[in-house]
Formats: C-alpha cells, sequence, structure tokens
C-alpha cells in the first residue's frame, strides 16, 4: 500500500518528461515548418508585393483575380487559388523568415493589415453546408449550384488545395494578434480536411496515397498552429505510413521496382508521386532529429521511390530543365510546359532532399525498367490486366487511350516531345501498334485496365527485355505478343502472333501500323534508304531503312511500309486539358509502318548515325529468332529469350550468333517466361554464364529451366543449390519472389567448360 503514492509520483514524472519532450518537439518542428512555408513565394511574387498592396480592394479582394466558385468555376487549377497566393506572399514577407523579402517588410503593418484583409475576405465567405466538400454541385445534397460560398465541385479544392493555402498562411501570421473569426476561420478550414482522415469522401473515395500524405501534411500545419501534439504525431504517423511499400497489385503508392501509383494503378512517379516526395522532404526535414521523425521501413520505401523516380527523368539539352518521362505523369501530359504541371519540371528540390535524407541510406535492389546511355534515354509503358494505362479526369487527356500500351519514347535532344501534344494525331502515340483509328477516341475510355497477365520485364541492370502479350482492353479489335529486347545501343521490337478481329465495328478495312515516331520536327532531313525524301506534303514510301533526327530505324524481314509526314500542325490546349494557352502551332515529324503479316521486327538505333544504319542493314549486330512462339534476339555475346504462355519450351541456338563459338546452346523452360545470357570469366581464368530470369505474369512460385551445349560441358557452379548437373547441361528449379517483389528478376550462374 505504501508504494503506490511512489508509483504514482514516478508515473506522474514520466508522462511530464514525455508531455515536455513531446511539446518541445511541436516548437522545434513548428519553428522550422514557418521557415519552410516561408519559402513558398516566388521571386516575380515578392517583387508584386508594392502593385498587390496598391490594388487591393477594401473587401480584401484584386479585381484581376478570378473568384468564380461553385458549379461554374473550373475544376482543375481552380484560379481563385491566386488570392491565396498573394495573402501567403504577404505573409511570408511580414514573417521576415523569407531571405529574399526586403528586410523592411518585416514587421509591416500595412503587409500585415493587407494579408488579413485576404483572410477576412475568405473566411466571412466560407461555405456552410459540410456537402460542399465533396458533393458541391449535386441536386440531392445540401450544396446544389447556386449555394452560397467560397467551394468548387471538385472535392480536391475543398480537401487538399484551399486547406493547404490556409493552414501556410494562418503559421505565417500565427504570432499576430489574430481576431476571433481569424483564429477560427484557421482553424476550421484544415480541420474539417483533417476530420475526413478516415471517412468516405464523395468523388474520391477513402484517402490513399499521395492525397492521404498532402492532407496530412495541411494537418501538420495545423497541429503546429494549435500547438497540439496529439494531433501532430498523428499526422506525421499517417502521413509517414503511406511512405511504405504497397505490394498490392495495382495498390496506390510506392512499389519495391520504384514506381509510384496512383488512382488504381496508374504510373505517376511525376505527379503525385512528385507530390508524395515533396511532402516527405518537407515532413522528414521538419521532423529530422525528433521523436517524431520517420523510422527505418519508411526510410527505405522512401529511398526506393527516389531510386526509381531518378531513372524516370530526363534532360532538355535546349532549357537544361529536368522533365519526368511522359509515361511517369499521367493526364497532365495534355498541359502546355508554361501551365508548370507535371511536365514541365521535376518540381522538388534536390537539396531539401539531402536535408531530409541526411541520416539514413536505402537499399539498392531497383529493379531497372527504362534504358539509358549517356545520349539517350529510351523508355517503355506498358498495360496488364494489374495496371491501368492513364486517366481522363478534370476535362484532361481525352485523346489519351493508346498512352501506357506499349510507348516508346526516345530523349535524345530532351525536347522531341515538348509542347506539341495540342497539335497530336493522338492515334499515333510512339512506340504503339494498333488499328489505325481504332477505337475512335473518346474521353470516356481514355483509361482502361489491361485484359492480360503476362507483361513484365527482366533486366540484368545493364540490358534487358520487356514483354506484353496483349488485347485491345476497349473493344479486343486487335491482339499480339510484343517484346522489346533492349541491346547496348539499341531496341529490337518483335511483333507475333497479329491478329485482327474485323467483326469489330469500323475495324475492317483499317490498317494495322507502328508508330515509329510522332515528336517535334528536326533539322537534318528525311533519310530512306539513304535517300533524302520530301514529307511536307505527306508521304508513302517503302525502305528497309529510315533516318531521322539522329535515330535510326532497321526492318529485320520485309521492308518498311512507311507513312511519313513533315509539316506543321495546329491544335488547341483547351481541347485537350483545362489551358487557356489556345491555338498552337508547331512543326512536327511522324513515321508509322504498316503491317500485313502476323509479324514483324524492326531495329531502333537512338542517337546514331546513318553510317552505323548502314552498316547494321548489310551487317546486323543482332538476329531475331523464333522457334514455335518462343521468340529472342542474339548477338554481341548475349542472347534473350521469351517464352510466351502455350509458345514452344525449347529454343535452341547457334552459339557462334551469341558470339559464344560453336556448337549449339539449348534451353528449355517448363513454364512461360523471360530469359536473359551473357557470360562472364572469372579470375582464374573460368568462364560462366550468367542467366538472368523473370516471370512478367507474376503468378508462378516457382521456375523450371534447362541448359545444354553440344559442344563443352555446362557444370553447376559452386552456390548452385537448386541446380542439378546432367551430361552435357544443367537444370535448374528455382523459388520466384512473391508478394511486392514478384515479377523481379533473378539470376543463376553455371560454369562452361
Amino acid at each position: 500500500m505504501r508504494c503506490l503514492p511512489l508509483l504514482a509520483t514516478v508515473l506522474a514524472l514520466g508522462f511530464s518528461s514525455s508531455y515536455t519532450l513531446a511539446q518541445s518537439d511541436v516548437n522545434l518542428i513548428a519553428q522550422r515548418r514557418k521557415a519552410d512555408l516561408a519559402q513558398f513565394p516566388t521571386p516575380s511574387q515578392l517583387e508584386s508585393i508594392p502593385t498587390w498592396l496598391a490594388s487591393q480592394k477594401s473587401d480584401g479582394t484584386w479585381s484581376d483575380v478570378d473568384y468564380t466558385a461553385g458549379c461554374t468555376a473550373q475544376r482543375a487549377n481552380w484560379p481563385i487559388q491566386e488570392h491565396w497566393n498573394r495573402v501567403i506572399t504577404l505573409a511570408s514577407a511580414w514573417s521576415g523568415l523569407n531571405p529574399s523579402a526586403p528586410s523592411n517588410y518585416t514587421g509591416s503593418a500595412q503587409l500585415l493589415t493587407a494579408a488579413l484583409g485576404g483572410m477576412d475576405y475568405w473566411f466571412a465567405n466560407d461555405f456552410t453546408s459540410e456537402d460542399c466538400i465533396g458533393q458541391g454541385g449535386l441536386s440531392n445534397a445540401t450544396c446544389p449550384c447556386g449555394t452560397p460560398g467560397l467551394w468548387n465541385s471538385n472535392w480536391f479544392d475543398q480537401v487538399i488545395l484551399i486547406p493547404q493555402l490556409v493552414s501556410t498562411a494562418c503559421l505565417l501570421v500565427q504570432s499576430s494578434n489574430l481576431t476571433q473569426a481569424q483564429t477560427k476561420g484557421c482553424h476550421d478550414i484544415p480541420y474539417r480536411a483533417y476530420a475526413l482522415r478516415d471517412s468516405f469522401i464523395n468523388g474520391l473515395g477513402y484517402l490513399t496515397g499521395a492525397n492521404t500524405i498532402n492532407v496530412m501534411q495541411n494537418s501538420v500545419s495545423l497541429a503546429c498552429y494549435t500547438a497540439n501534439a496529439t494531433m501532430l504525431s498523428d499526422a506525421l504517423d499517417r502521413a509517414m505510413a503511406v511512405v511504405t511499400y504497397s505490394d498490392k497489385p495495382a495498390q496506390d503508392g510506392i512499389h519495391r521496382d520504384g514506381s509510384f501509383l496512383q488512382h488504381n494503378g496508374i504510373l505517376y512517379n511525376g505527379n503525385y508521386g512528385k507530390d508524395l516526395l515533396n511532402a516527405f522532404i518537407q515532413l522528414e526535414g521538419e521532423a529530422i532529429g525528433t521523436s517524431f521523425a520517420a523510422n527505418e521501413s519508411t526510410r527505405a520505401a522512401f529511398a526506393t521511390d527516389v531510386k526509381g523516380g531518378e531513372w524516370m527523368i530526363y534532360v532538355d539539352s535546349e532549357t537544361k530543365q529536368e522533365h519526368w518521362d511522359l509515361n511517369v505523369i499521367g493526364r497532365f501530359i495534355a498541359f502546355p510546359t508554361t501551365d508548370l504541371q507535371a511536365n514541365a519540371d521535376i518540381n522538388f528540390n534536390v537539396s531539401k532532399l539531402a536535408t531530409a535524407t541526411a541520416d539514413f541510406m536505402g537499399p539498392d535492389d531497383l529493379t531497372e525498367t527504362v534504358h539509358r546511355r549517356d545520349n539517350f534515354v529510351v523508355t517503355n509503358k506498358m498495360i496488364s490486366n494489374r495496371s491501368h494505362n492513364t486517366e481522363y479526369t478534370n476535362s484532361a487527356n481525352p485523346f489519351g487511350y493508346h498512352l501506357g500500351q506499349g510507348t516508346l519514347f526516345s530523349y535524345v535532344d530532351g525536347y522531341e516531345y515538348r509542347d506539341i501534344e495540342a497539335a497530336w494525331d493522338w492515334n499515333l502515340i510512339p512506340g504503339t501498334t494498333s488499328v489505325l483509328g481504332a477505337p475512335k477516341l473518346n474521353s470516356s475510355y481514355a483509361g482502361v485496365t489491361g485484359k492480360k497477365s503476362f507483361v513484365g520485364v527482366v533486366s540484368d541492370g545493364w540490358v534487358g527485355t520487356s514483354v506484353e502479350d496483349y488485347i485491345d482492353p476497349h473493344d479486343g479489335n486487335i491482339a499480339y505478343r510484343k517484346a522489346w529486347f533492349f541491346l547496348d545501343d539499341s531496341v529490337v521490337v518483335t511483333t507475333t502472333n497479329l491478329q485482327v478481329n474485323e467483326s469489330v465495328p469500323g475495324v475492317k478495312g483499317r490498317p494495322v501500323v507502328t508508330v515509329l515516331d510522332n515528336r517535334l520536327a528536326n533539322d537534318g532531313g528525311i533519310w530512306v534508304d539513304a535517300e533524302q525524301v520530301d514529307a511536307s506534303n505527306g508521304l508513302a514510301v517503302n525502305g528497309s531503312t529510315l533516318y531521322y533526327g539522329g535515330n535510326g530505324y532497321l526492318s529485320y524481314d520485309t521492308p518498311f511500309s512507311l507513312t511519313l509526314s513533315e509539316q506543321n500542325r495546329t491544335g488547341n490546349w483547351s481541347a485537350i486539358s483545362t489551358s487557356t494557352k489556345g491555338n498552337t502551332t508547331v512543326p512536327m515529324f511522324s513515321a508509322y509502318t504498316g503491317i500485313t503479316g502476323d509479324s514483324h521486327t524492326y531495329a531502333f538505333f537512338p542517337a546514331s548515325t546513318q553510317e552505323r544504319l548502314a552498316q547494321e542493314l548489310h551487317s546486323p549486330t543482332a538476329k531475331s529468332l523464333e522457334w514455335n512462339g518462343t521468340i529472342g534476339v542474339a548477338g554481341a555475346e548475349r542472347l534473350a529469350l521469351v517464352f510466351w504462355p502455350g509458345s514452344g519450351v525449347t529454343a535452341s541456338t547457334e552459339m557462334r550468333d551469341i558470339g559464344w563459338g560453336q556448337g549449339q546452346f539449348v534451353v528449355t523452360s517448363q513454364q512461360p517466361a523471360a530469359y536473359l545470357f551473357a557470360t562472364k570469366m572469372e579470375g582464374d581464368g573460368t568462364k560462366s554464364i550468367v542467366v538472368t530470369f523473370a516471370d512478367p505474369s507474376q503468378s508462378l512460385e516457382r521456375l523450371e529451366f534447362s541448359l545444354e551445349v553440344n559442344q563443352g560441358t555446362l557444370r553447376c557452379s559452386k552456390n548452385g543449390g537448386d541446380c542439378t548437373a546432367g551430361k552435357q547441361g544443367v537444370s535448374f528449379s528455382v523459388e520466384l519472389p512473391t508478394g511486392g517483389m514478384a515479377g523481379s528478376s533473378v539470376s543463376r550462374e553455371v560454369i562452361l567448360s
């Protein structure tokens, strides 16, 4: 009995110490966060302060800001946010925390009055019906069209955009003498978004991925504003929980290969993934060294996200600007770069990234799916029953149906696809194979999920192969099997088993085409079979080689049946997005080849020369192979094979075609899979074959295969626990990665003597 008061005292002291520690961390994070948020304004915004002070009306508004709200407001990039941009700029300059702002702005009564006046206007006109958050404009809710207040029919503005702007401005002016109404508005607007953290939101569903971390980021500002350690802990826990691995197919979030998915399986590293990146950079940069800092699993996932993003970035050689690959920005491909959307910049601060990750490292196990060399980047995106190609949302990207369905974008100069999309023929997406003009492009089915499972990549870290078992996901008008063999400085593209369903309305009589490129025009002319041609009025021509803009193309079997165009095209950005940029006319080049049989193979040589292309025509460095539906490419001491579902199980290759000497190399695969083979020489002179393999279907638990040579012998390596030796060959039974690592590449070695 006598020990209870002592125990109570100890517990009380423990709680007090913990609370004091947490509260001191809250204060430290709040201090760091204010300094971060004060950097919000751009130099041009700071320069505009005198103009804004002079032009602000007595009600706190500006006549040159579009205050349209409700059902008639623009759903994407709501123009009214400019009001808050100005309020935040004024608050930042007043706070003294922005080193770019003139020192005489610090503590300026004029700036504070203007900032608070802008806040007063918004708080006085805030909506009152909770239905305006996600059901604005719906006749069966309490926020139909015409409901007073500043709201938008897009949930995003009430849940993420405006709470972000409000919480930023409020935290920057926190130390001023706020009125009761200002204090209430600074709390209520961010809090109603935080209150929805576990709720269903009309038009969205439950918060996931980048949406979660964006809401929690704003909630951190609110927690700092109210000095609420409990809310801060909850918001940071929820935010950090998003920065973890998503192991289910099409699940929003970070995947173990470095991809970031959002909106049910759309590859979005360049927009929502970038948002998560920025949010984590800010949150961890502020929490680092405190009890709220990220744990090791969060840090590992974030490192994977960063490394994945690195592979998806290229540089415009003219502007020296870094950009995200077009395959990873979804619907934002439909905006001009001047609109400052996801295609304009990578939009994250590398210096702040270094600060946020100063005390941790991540694993180096990214499966590479982008082919990079010093002088080019080539990217390929496919569609499966585990993924979504793109989306049409908020009037953006109505014609993007063919995106993500076997695209092949090549960046040599880096400006090949800059600001041309308004004038694009969206039936001609680079790399894709389709029935030309089918299906008719329509926003109602721009975004689709694939139909086939055997879609994936095998990579040994230097070369790789992408495979896509494909049927048109909208109406099944075409089906084929396609593989991209990424060699050292070229890509061999093989299409087989091509079938057209002419019973689909509108398909009969239309040609099947593969798009070689559809890009900004380039000086240097068009060359077909080493002869310059004129396509200023369009041109149909046959030829074995095509050279344009530093890129070469070679048809391995029958000559290309080319349709070429090099001329100005005009389009309107408002036809494909909410951009107000208007009409644009750009010089463009497009090339596609018709396919009349059931197969076709060609090679693509990025950043090449006409001389190299001529050499390849006469003495190819790679040889295309086929055995009962199984396909492959051999050359330069490497072999790549694809055993499709239902194809032959054995592939026999002349070793001289690979570059390995005499004899035959025989591979038998008991299950469908993709393989890469290369040799290496050990220090003791032992020659080994490295076999790298993957299950594109992501469904196998085990892969069984055997390797044989008819000259020499193959032996299991010392570490070959799943290898069994035979008379002239070896056999393997390998347990494959599952869960979040399903489909990943695995390697084994055998000794060749």
